[in-house]
C-alpha cells in the first residue's frame, strides 16, 4: 500500500489509520462487490466500525464519543472508501448527522442522542434536499406550523442517505416566511406517527447506501426538538454543508487510491508482448500522471483537516469548497484512468474498477455540485479580498 500522507502523522493518527485499515480488510473489502450488486445496506460494516469505537470519532468524549480529531476522521474515512465506497457514504452519513446536533444542540439534546449515535446503536440522517429545492435550499417547502407543545410537519425529503434506516432525522423545514430567513433544524424521531418512506432510490453508483425518499404527513414534533433558535435553520445547514465537504474530498481521495492501487498492481502483473505492462512507457506516464493528481488531492485534504483542527482560521468556506471540488474532479478522472489500464477487463465487474468508476461520479454532485462549490469559492474569496 502507497502512503501518501504518513511522514507526519503522529502515532495517535496511525493508530487511528491502522485500525480502520484492519477493519476495512477483515470486514468491509470481502463484502464490498456483494453490497453493490444486492444494493445491501452495510450494517455488519458499520457494527464493526462502531465497537471499534471509530463512529464517534468527531464527538467530543464527554458526549460518548472518542473525541478525535477531523484529521483522524479524514483518515478513516479515505480508509474506507478506498475498498468501499457505499459503505464510506454510510459512515459519513452518520457523522454529518451528529454535526448539527455538535454545533447548535443544547445539553439535553446532546446527552439524549449524541451517545448512541456515537456508539453506532442509533442511525441518523439528514434531510434537507426536496423534489424542488436541491441547490436551492432557501426555497425548500416542507413547512412546520406551530401547535401546542411543537410543530406539525408535512412535505417530502428526497436523496436522504440512511433514508430507510435512519431512526433519527434532522429535518429542515419552513417554519416562516419565503427565503433563507425562514428555515429552522427540526430532530425528528421516524418512528411518529405520520412519517413514511420510500423505497431505496435505485443508483448508478453507491449501491450498497440506502438513499430514499421521506415523507411527512402531520407528524408531531415536540418543542425541544428545535435544533438552535427558530430561523436559525439554513445558518446550520450551511454550516454542515461546510464540514461535510471535508468527508467528500476525503472519501473522493479514498475512492481515488483505491482505483490507483489496483491499476498500478495490475500492470505490474499482467504481461503482454514477453513482459509486465507497466514496463511500457505509456502505461507509466498514465499512472505516474494520476499519481500525482492522487497525491495532491490527499495533501489537500491533510492541509483542510489540520486547519480545522488548529482553529487557525473559524472560516474555512473557501478551503472546503476547493477539496472538495478538485478531490472529485481527480477521483473521476484516476478511476477513469484506472479502467483505462486494465482495458476490457476494466470494464468487467470481477476486477471492481468500474465500481469505483461508479462510485466517483457522485462525488462531483453531492454536498454541493462542484459548481455550486466554485461559485462559493469565488464569492468567499471576493469578500475576503474585500474586508482586508
Amino acid at each position: 500500500m502507497f502512503e501518501i500522507l504518513d511522514f507526519d502523522l503522529s502515532d495517535d493518527d496511525r493508530g487511528v489509520r491502522d485500525l480502520a485499515r484492519e477493519i476495512v480488510r477483515d470486514r468491509i473489502a470481502p463484502h464490498a462487490r456483494e453490497l453493490d450488486e444486492t444494493e445491501t445496506f452495510p450494517a455488519d460494516a458499520i457494527a464493526a466500525l462502531a465497537k471499534a469505537g471509530l463512529t464517534g470519532i468527531l464527538v467530543p468524549e464527554d458526549c460518548g464519543g472518542a473525541g478525535g480529531t477531523m484529521l483522524q476522521y479524514c483518515l478513516v474515512l479515505s480508509e474506507i472508501a478506498s475498498a468501499c465506497g457505499a459503505t464510506s457514504t454510510t459512515y459519513m452519513a452518520l457523522a454529518h448527522a451528529m454535526l448539527p446536533l455538535l454545533a447548535t444542540g443544547n445539553d439535553e439534546q446532546k446527552a439524549r442522542w449524541l451517545p448512541a449515535a456515537a456508539r453506532g446503536e442509533l442511525v441518523a440522517g439528514m434531510a434537507i434536499t426536496e423534489p424542488d429545492a436541491g441547490s436551492d435550499l432557501a426555497s425548500l417547502a416542507t413547512r412546520a406550523t406551530r401547535v401546542a407543545g411543537g410543530y406539525r410537519v408535512s412535505g417530502s425529503k428526497i436523496f436522504v442517505t440512511n433514508g430507510t434506516e435512519a431512526e433519527l432525522l434532522t429535518v429542515f423545514v419552513r417554519t416562516g416566511d419565503a427565503g433563507a430567513g425562514g428555515i429552522s433544524a427540526l430532530l425528528v424521531e421516524t418512528s411518529s406517527a405520520g412519517i413514511s418512506r420510500g423505497r431505496p432510490l435505485q443508483k448508478m453508483g453507491m449501491r450498497g447506501s440506502d438513499t430514499a425518499e421521506v415523507f411527512f404527513q402531520d407528524v408531531f414534533v415536540p418543542e425541544e426538538n428545535l435544533l438552535g433558535p427558530e430561523g436559525s435553520g439554513f445558518r446550520i445547514a450551511m454550516g454542515v454543508l461546510g464540514d461535510a465537504r471535508i468527508s467528500t474530498a476525503a472519501q473522493a481521495a479514498g475512492l481515488a487510491r483505491g482505483a490507483w492501487v489496483r491499476a498500478y498492481d495490475y500492470a505490474q502483473q499482467r504481461r503482454q508482448f514477453g513482459r509486465p505492462i507497466y514496463e511500457f512507457q505509456a502505461v507509466q506516464l498514465r499512472l505516474m500522471t494520476l499519481y500525482a493528481k492522487l497525491c495532491s488531492a490527499e495533501l489537500m485534504v491533510s492541509r483542510l483537516a489540520r486547519m480545522i483542527d488548529a482553529r487557525t482560521r473559524h472560516e474555512y468556506s473557501v478551503e472546503a469548497a476547493m477539496a472538495k471540488s478538485y478531490c472529485a474532479d481527480v477521483a473521476v478522472e484516476v478511476t477513469t484512468g484506472a479502467v483505462d489500464v486494465l482495458g476490457g477487463y476494466g470494464y468487467l465487474r470481477e476486477y471492481e474498477l468500474e465500481r469505483f468508476m461508479r462510485d466517483a461520479k457522485v462525488t462531483q454532485i453531492y454536498d454541493g455540485t462542484n459548481d455550486i462549490n466554485r461559485l462559493v469559492m469565488a464569492r468567499q474569496l471576493t469578500r475576503r479580498r474585500a474586508a482586508r
